[in-house]
């Protein structure tokens, strides 16, 4: 029901921003009175707003002090307010791309952006930061991931994520359940999560794993390296973060990490035979940090089959992420998952199946043959020699082949994609006037027909495209005219029209 005019409103708001209704800067108003004149002094002009990007209605709010009572801020102008949190948690997104960026920043990481709304999702479902490295144009993404979801929304999502940046890494708020598939695939996951700490709310990170309760720190005592977030319960190594002074993996986690890692535990069991003469087979034990039996223990062989149930499901994620957008990707995005594709396939004991192989080479031949095409800039310099080789021609009327001009101009013109040739023509004749012929009519097929790609041609230039029947009598129809208005008598350019007469132009 909505307050009347001269009444405020009373529901309890304990998070607002500062500064004006669309900043991101939070605060936190403490429940307790005590605290509240310390909060009021850090913020001596009393700018609060109901924040549009806690989903709020923009409105002014005023703190109140109580006594008997949690202090809270609220709503100055009556209205109705849409927003759906208003709890001490409803700004932790903010306060999350705030620290986020400043200990990006501080640590010289360049062009560190915060987003917070995302399209399809509500505000606090996930947080992007942006950035790139000291030396390197490429920007990298860090997701904050504060909304639940399914496993495979989530690699759908790492998957495009993988397309688009040239590095993604992963963070995960306190009610996010997706963590624990990060920590199947990589044997941690990254935590992150506030804690209120007088007058505002601070950031801390955490580092899960399979067996241990998750030990939070300051963001201050963790760093961005190139391998992600390494928090001190994280070493860094050159196949990058392990867990700090563990010398037992996960039991959840795959044990052996490499190749030559199990050909030397089979060379150990051939030369410890068993008592029947036999070698012995190479097992590796679990650990348990509960209570009762353990686990039994898993051959090589078990442990082989797991890994590479894991790969070829990252793999077939990759491959449908690349069959549903990667016609639309440029080709720095799909060497990029490309190089997913590589790692996973490099991981593997056994080879994947004909099918994935041959989804990968498909994409990895269409990724060749993109590098091989020719560059915006390349395809105008080819347009530059082509008009003026076209405008030369226009004075007889007489048409040329791709042929012709790879042999006049340029030996690989004739080999080029018909995309890249129709886009050669669209450069040659984007200044055409409307009222002239294009200067693309003079490129033909052998056998003095008209080329395949002239009605694209057409059509990229918003000129009329005939009815394929017809599309051979328009073509010399365009010829005749070049004839007409490109014919040279004396020095002078000549129109003649279909009459006796004729117009001599200066």
């Amino acid at each position: 029901m909505p307050l009347l005019p001269d009444e405020e409103d009373t529901r309890k708001v304990q998070t607002a921003v500062a500064g004006s209704p669309g900043a991101d800067h939070p605060v936190y108003l403490p429940m307790d009175g005590a605290d509240f004149d310390r909060f009021i002094r850090a913020y001596p002009a009393r700018e609060f707003y109901c924040g549009t990007l806690l989903g709020g209605c923009g409105r002014k709010l005023s703190a109140r002090k109580y006594r008997d009572k949690k202090c809270h801020f609220a709503h100055v102008v009556s209205g109705r307010c849409r927003r759906v949190s208003t709890n001490e948690a409803s700004a932790d997104h903010l306060y999350i791309g705030r620290a986020l960026a400043a200990w990006m920043k501080k640590q010289k990481y360049k062009n560190v952006q915060v987003r917070y709304k995302q399209r399809g999702q509500s505000l606090r479902e996930v947080v992007d930061v942006t950035y790139t490295r000291d030396g390197d144009v490429h920007r990298h993404l860090m997701r904050v991931q504060l909304a639940r979801g399914s496993k495979a929304e989530w690699e759908r999502t790492d998957a495009g994520l993988h397309g688009q940046w040239a590095g993604v890494q992963w963070l995960f708020g306190p009610d996010s359940m997706l963590a624990n598939w990060q920590v199947d695939r990589q044997g941690h996951a990254i935590r992150i999560q506030c804690r209120p700490l007088g007058v505002t709310r601070v950031v801390e990170v955490g580092v899960q794993f399979p067996d241990s309760p998750v030990e939070w720190v300051s963001l201050s005592q963790c760093r961005m390296t190139a391998h992600g977030i390494q928090a001190p319960a994280l070493e860094p190594t050159e196949s990058g973060l392990v867990p700090r002074g563990r010398v037992t993996p996960s039991p959840t986690r795959t044990v052996v990490r490499s190749h030559s890692a199990v050909r030397r535990a089979e060379r150990r069991a051939e030369r410890s035979p068993s008592a029947s003469g036999d070698p012995a087979p190479a097992v590796v034990a679990h650990t348990s940090t509960t209570s009762g039996p353990l686990p039994a223990a898993l051959t090589l062989d078990h442990i082989r089959a797991r890994e590479d149930k894991e790969a070829v499901e990252r793999l077939t994620v990759l491959l449908d992420h690349l069959d549903q957008v990667g016609d639309d990707l440029h080709l720095d995005r799909i060497r990029t998952v490309l190089r997913e594709v590589r790692a996973c396939e490099e991981s593997l004991w056994c080879r994947p199946s004909a099918t994935l192989r041959a989804r990968v080479a498909a994409w990895r031949a269409h990724a060749a043959a993109m590098a091989a095409r020719p560059t915006l800039r390349e395809i105008c310099a080819y347009a530059e020699l082509v008009r003026w080789t076209l405008g030369v021609t226009a004075r007889t009327g007489r048409p040329l082949t791709w042929m012709e001009l790879g042999a006049r101009l340029d030996g690989r013109l004739p080999a080029l994609h018909p995309d890249d040739k129709v886009s050669i023509l669209v450069e040659v004749d984007r200044w055409t006037c409307s009222d002239r012929p294009l200067l693309s009519a003079l490129v033909a097929a052998r056998g003095n027909r008209v080329h395949p790609l002239y009605a694209d041609v057409l059509d990229h230039l918003d000129r009329p495209v005939p009815a394929p029947d017809k599309a051979q009598a328009s073509w010399e129809e365009d010829l005749r005219s070049h004839r007409r208005f490109r014919e040279l008598r004396g020095g002078q350019f000549v129109i003649t029209n279909s009459g006796a007469s004729s117009l001599v132009l200066p």
